[in-house]
């Protein structure tokens, strides 16, 4: 199984990109599991560190359960998001996070960068951070030698990065 993520900070379009590739190349979606746990438990806002942990629960479940069924996974967020959220909340990873984010290391990021239009929306916190944010999840990807590609630009421009950047790193996993 191959798996995309969709990561960077904010209000940067994993979402959309997300939705977009997992129907263009038919492959499975895991949603952003913390959104969905936030407002599932009336959180948004006045989340824990347990709550960040269990939200690094459903996401291992949920790519889990995803990785049985098709070919391609794309993961709209994974550990690598949780993880740098609470190194800037809460400060060091504890080591059961940290030990689930190094296993999400043969993967292909999309790391979008926050060059689109902040939308508002009560579960997102950093509205005039982005660029520094941005700039941890590149250091990040780089200093753990990950394979990643940069998204940029607005509408169809970043859709067609995007999908060029996934066709681009298929093409080379499946020769």
């Amino acid at each position: 199984m191959t798996t995309v993520v969709l990561t960077g900070p904010e209000s940067c379009g994993k979402t959309t990109l997300a939705r977009i590739l997992a129907e263009s190349f038919a492959a499975g979606l895991v949603a952003e599991q913390a959104r969905d746990y936030l407002d599932q438990q009336g959180l948004v806002g006045r989340y824990q560190p347990s709550d960040l942990l269990k939200i690094a629960e459903c996401q291992s479940a949920a790519e889990a359960h995803a990785s049985f069924e098709q070919k391609i996974t794309v993961c709209d967020t994974d550990h690598q998001v949780v993880s740098i959220w609470w190194s800037e909340r809460f400060g060091p990873v504890p080591n059961t996070l940290s030990e689930r984010y190094k296993t999400d290391s043969n993967r292909f990021y999309l790391l979008c960068r926050p060059d689109l239009p902040w939308q508002i929306d009560a579960q997102r916190e950093n509205a005039k951070d982005r660029k520094r944010l941005y700039q941890i999840y590149r250091t990040d990807l780089v200093n753990r030698n990950l394979q990643f590609a940069e998204v940029d630009g607005l509408d169809h421009k970043r859709t067609a990065q995007a999908i060029a950047s996934v066709r681009s790193f298929l093409s080379a996993v499946w020769r």
